[in-house]
Order: structure tokens, then sequence, then C-alpha cells
């Protein structure tokens, strides 16, 4: 018999070897030699499971039925670079549980149409080398990406932000990462007495394969005034990635490689926030978790914004980091 447990699937046994039986019917001997786990299937596995019967139909919610589709996005969450991952849905206040080899010893980056951009590491300091990847925690896919490679010294960066502008397993797609030279401070929590110093790598994806060669562009910010302040968002869309800085919105086309630099309202009117007016100890509380430093990295979708946030000691060095993103819910 399975029981349901704060959204996440575990066992429990009466009797000798009662297993899955009965009315719930004989699981198919394909899934049970793909299934990583069946008592914590991943999405993929939600439809086959679905098909055995009535029974599992309901017990498996389908994103083809559109349960999933069409709704706030799901947090992302482990400590930092642990494989033990926690998917939060805000909608139906529930937790799932899964371990997760593919977010070991990994970075969160952010996160575009239900694919994270990750790095291969978690470290923060100014190197020469950066591997990246896309991965899609509901269906366990994975893309790696190019090796960036920053050979002027002057200009190792920190890789701090990642976004794609569309669905990377389609053609014209572009891997976007957002980097900085800052020893500490990161721009989306923190202030800068100087004008930042932002460059955005980027890549394509072209005849089912992605371009070996990153491009760079630095995001014109010194002949605005925007010193002392932080970056509001950053949206991707089909043909270019526009940053919101100090009410300033940078537009940058790919295609024209040109950018466009205009006045925004102060205000941005797209905003949610399921944790708004909450203390840190109950944010701790929905999610389970007990750290002393949460940081989580917000996602644009065309219905919404989600901001970044970090609560706790905000200073990257806590015994106990959780780190997550918001990801839109997509198969």
């Amino acid at each position: 018999r399975i029981t349901l447990k704060h959204g996440g699937w575990r066992s429990r046994q009466h009797g000798d070897n009662v297993g899955v039986r009965d009315s719930w019917g004989s699981l198919p001997q394909e899934l049970l030699k793909r299934s990583t786990n069946l008592l914590n299937p991943n999405f993929a596995e939600y439809e086959a499971l679905r098909r055995v019967n009535s029974h599992w139909r309901k017990a498996f919610p389908s994103f083809r039925d559109g349960s999933f589709r069409e709704e706030r996005p799901w947090l992302l969450y482990r400590e930092m670079g642990s494989r033990d991952a926690h998917f939060y849905d805000p909608v139906r206040e529930s937790l799932h549980y899964r371990k997760d080899p593919n977010l070991e010893r990994a970075k969160f980056l952010g996160s575009t149409l239900g694919w994270v951009v990750m790095s291969n590491s978690i470290a923060t300091h100014r190197r020469e080398h950066h591997q990246t990847f896309l991965y899609n925690p509901f269906t366990s896919q994975r893309f790696q990406l190019p090796l960036l490679t920053i050979r002027n010294s002057r200009n190792e960066s920190v890789i701090r932000y990642g976004v794609l502008t569309g669905d990377p397993r389609e053609d014209n797609t572009y891997a976007c990462l957002l980097a900085d030279s800052f020893l500490h401070n990161n721009l989306m929590d923190i202030p800068h007495a100087h004008a930042p110093n932002l460059q955005i790598y980027y890549v394509a994806k072209r005849n089912g394969e992605w371009d070996q060669n990153w491009s760079v562009t630095r995001i014109p910010t010194l002949n605005h005034p925007i010193c002392g302040s932080t970056i509001d968002s950053i949206s991707p869309s089909a043909d270019k990635i526009s940053i919101l800085l100090w009410r300033h919105s940078f537009d940058f086309t790919f295609q024209t490689q040109e950018w466009n630099v205009s006045m925004t309202q102060e205000n941005d009117p797209i905003d949610w926030n399921p944790f708004h007016g909450q203390s840190f100890d109950q944010i701790k509380d929905r999610l389970q978790i007990s750290p002393q430093t949460l940081a989580i990295i917000g996602t644009k979708t065309d219905r919404e914004r989600v901001r970044n946030n970090t609560w706790g000691l905000n200073d990257g060095q806590s015994v106990s980091y959780i780190d997550g993103v918001w990801v839109e819910v997509r198969a």
C-alpha cells in the first residue's frame, strides 16, 4: 500500500511482503525496469502509472489533463550542492522529495519555461573556465552547454544568472549567462557604489546543435545614473533579453546585436511572491527546512515575474545554506 505524506511518496507495509496489488493492479514490467524509484517517481513516469487503471489515474496528476499547466511556478530547492531535492507546489501547499544526481555539486543560475540553467560548480570566485548545463526537473532531461572560456585574465568573471529565450529542444533558442567581476557583491541582492560592469555571454542552438563559441556583450550602464542600485529582473523573450535596472530597461536584440535603453515604470506591475508578508520562520515552516540562509532565484514567464529573495545571514558562507529557483511547470 502506498500512502502520501506531505506530498512525497512513502511506502508502508502491513504483514509480510504486502506491496502494490489488489485493486491497484500489477505494474508493467517495462516501467519496473526503467523506474528509478516507484515510491518517488519522476514526472515522466507519472503518465505510465496513470495508464495502469483508474486508481493510479486518481493518484497521479497529469500534465495532459491540465492539472499543472497554466499555474504558479513551483520552487525547486535543496541544501546548496546537495542531490536531496525538494519541490514545493504553492497552489496545493504540497512538497515532493527526490534524490537527483543532476543537482549534486551544481549551482542554480535561473530558469525559463520549465528548464533550469545550472553551473557545474557551486564556487563563486572569479575564474577563467565555466561549464554550464540545462536541466528539466520534470522529465530529467539534461543538455550540456559549450564550455565558456574567458581568456583575458582581467575579465575573469563570476557567473551569476542564466536564462533561456525558448525551449532548448528547438532551434534558434539562446542560452544567456549574466556575469560580473565583483568579488563578493551579487548585484541582484546588494547595491554597488560604482556603475556595474556586467556582461552577457550567449550561445545559440542551430540545426539541432549548440554553437561551440560564446558571444559576449556588455550592458551599457556607464552613461546612465544607476550607481547604488540592484538588478530588478532579467526577462528573456524569443529574440531579445531585457534587464531592469534602476528604472531603466536595457534591451539587447540578438540578431542585430544592438542595445536599446529606455526609462520604465518605477514599480514593476508583474510581481508575485507566495511568501509575501511572512517571516523567515514561517517560510521555513512551509518548506520544512531550518537553514541560516535561504536564497531563491526568481523566474520570468509570460504571465508573471517572481523576484529574487534572500532571507537570513545573506553572506553566502552560512553553514546551513538553502538555495532554490522558481520553475515554471512544464513537461
